[in-house]
């Protein structure tokens, strides 16, 4: 019998890179979706997963199982309160995103050990994800981050080198798509895709966003300033 391995599936690139990887070495995948209330790209997201998972299940180079992917809402599973005072705790000393809250508390609920996390190229997470001391422990606990050295482009060379670019390209990373289900090439995903030199995968409305985005260059000025930015957290959560 195969491993199992509880994996974060987002539909986007680095969570599609972690699920080939892992059955490309022969490992069961058990994939989890949590369904963000404040995204309008989880309808793009969740077919960018049916359709990739179609090419993976017809892949015979493929040695481990994909199980079917478990779609979780936001307001279907328990919030904790040792987890949101832990994160705020975490926010006083350094900006980390909300989504971090969100997966610890969907591992407690669901009674997950672990759960794979395709974070790359990310040094806050690459200093502290290990680390046993309070809030750490409580928020990173039971999160392993596999890609955490990785760089897109080091998986794009794998998934050429291994004959899966067509497939990870399937799948889908903006946040804020347009009416017309394009990127929008402002959001954190966009500008990562456009930073790390995969710009080609941007429609040229996208590209010329990108050039002229105002806002989101204000949330990453903030974030420099954690203890200003929890505060203003905690006034949102009320």
């Amino acid at each position: 019998m195969n491993k199992t391995v509880d994996v974060l599936w987002t539909g986007g690139w680095d969570s599609t890179f972690r699920v080939i990887q892992l059955l490309f070495q022969g490992i069961d995948v058990k994939p989890h979706y949590i369904c963000d209330p404040g995204r309008a790209s989880s309808p793009l997201e969740i077919s960018a997963m049916n359709r990739i998972s179609d090419s993976l299940k017809r892949n015979p180079e493929l040695k481990g199982a994909l199980l079917p992917l478990t779609i979780v809402e936001f307001s279907d599973f328990t919030k904790y309160n040792d987890i949101e005072k832990a994160y705020i705790d975490l926010m006083r000393e350094h900006y980390i995103g909300e989504q971090y809250k969100w997966i610890a508390d969907y591992c407690r609920h669901a009674n997950l050990e672990s759960i794979d996390i395709s974070v790359q190229n990310n040094p806050f997470i690459r200093r502290n994800h290990s680390r046993t001391d309070y809030p750490f422990s409580v928020i990173f606990k039971g999160l392993n981050f596999p890609l955490i050295n990785y760089s897109k482009n080091d998986m794009k060379k794998w998934c050429i080198d291994n004959g899966f670019l067509s497939i990870i390209e399937e799948s889908w990373f903006c946040h804020s798509p347009t009416r017309s289900g394009k990127p929008c090439g402002v959001c954190s995903p966009c500008i990562v895709v456009s930073e790390e030199g995969m710009g080609y995968r941007l429609p040229t409305s996208a590209i010329i966003r990108y050039h002229l985005r105002v806002l989101p260059r204000v949330k990453s000025f903030l974030k420099n300033y954690p203890k200003f930015y929890a505060r203003l957290y905690r006034l949102k959560s009320k």
